[in-house]
């Protein structure tokens, strides 16, 4: 079964996706400028952090709650400095700071519970059960709530980029000696729940985020599962 985000075309859906549609035609309109070779500079080198103030802008024009307009302001204070940083008006290290971001997408989180968004319905979760050896998820700007009870568990593929992902396989039964399940996320967070009785084997990287494995390991494992991919800047937690 394949997850994939979708939500009613209502009018703040169609102003956020017309505003993508210009940061993706400037990106393109600076490629173009750069191989026509009609400034001596890179444009698209040097502004291509701005995509973050677009992303922030859509937060701050439509806030669904404290938080979100939090991690708004965050997105353009990160596109900021890291175009004034390539213009060399600044010196920004993203290696030394990337623990603020995680500190303020901890505070996002503690406003969304103390003041949860005005209007819940606007807020588009899937919720689903399934039954197939693999589990494919692709999805972005949405939550996933996805349990799978397969009976021959091989694995699968989860993509997924500015959301929530809660992937349950504790009632998953795996035949083979050992499984494995690539995991790609963007800016998202996911919680990954396993069998007592699988070992988890971590082989992912992890690009300004973090991968905890809270599962306790089993005596006498006859099952692994092996997580691959890349993490950046979000948070995979993985549990019991």
């Amino acid at each position: 079964m394949h997850i994939h985000s979708m939500s009613f075309d209502s009018p703040r859906r169609r102003a956020k996706r017309a505003l993508f549609g210009l940061a993706v035609m400037g990106l393109g309109a600076l490629a173009l400028i750069d191989n026509l070779h009609v400034f001596d500079v890179a444009l698209l080198h040097t502004f291509w952090p701005l995509i973050f103030v677009f992303f922030g802008l859509s937060r701050l024009l439509w806030p669904r709650h404290p938080g979100g307009a939090l991690f708004g302001v965050v997105l353009i204070g990160l596109g900021g400095l890291m175009t004034a940083h390539n213009l060399g008006q600044i010196t920004f290290n993203l290696h030394q700071w990337w623990p603020v971001f995680i500190v303020l997408a901890g505070l996002s989180i503690v406003l969304r519970g103390l003041f949860p968004g005005r209007c819940r319905t606007r807020r588009f979760e899937v919720s689903s059960l399934e039954h197939d050896e693999q589990v494919s998820v692709d999805a972005s700007f949405s939550g996933v709530k996805l349990r799978n009870d397969s009976r021959d568990f091989k694995g699968g593929r989860v993509l997924f980029a500015f959301g929530g992902l809660e992937l349950d396989l504790r009632e998953a039964v795996m035949q083979a000696p050992e499984a494995a399940l690539d995991i790609n996320t963007r800016f998202a967070g996911v919680e990954l729940r396993v069998p007592r009785d699988w070992q988890v084997v971590v082989q992912m990287q992890s690009r300004m985020g973090a991968v905890e494995d809270k599962s306790v390991p089993p005596p006498t494992p006859s099952h692994r599962l092996i997580l691959r991919g890349e993490n950046v800047f979000g948070a995979l937690q993985i549990k019991n």
